[in-house]
């Protein structure tokens, strides 16, 4: 997947809003939801591969 710049810096604003939002809430992100999110500011997925992503590892670790 391709970006440019603009669409490169629409991407980190919302991370970064994203972020902050969950330090208000007293929210640490992970290693692994910091770098999940670095792979969306660069392009290498989308966001819907990411909620996909998201969603799958939910299933993996819900007990059932």
């Amino acid at each position: 997947m391709q970006i440019d710049e603009l669409e490169r810096e629409r991407r980190r604003k919302a991370v970064a809003e994203v972020l902050g939002c969950q330090a208000l809430e007293g929210v640490r992100p992970s290693s692994t939801q910091l770098a999940e999110l670095q792979r969306y500011v660069d392009g290498l997925v989308s966001l819907d591969e990411l909620r996909t992503e998201l969603i799958e590892r939910i299933r993996q670790c819900s007990p059932g």
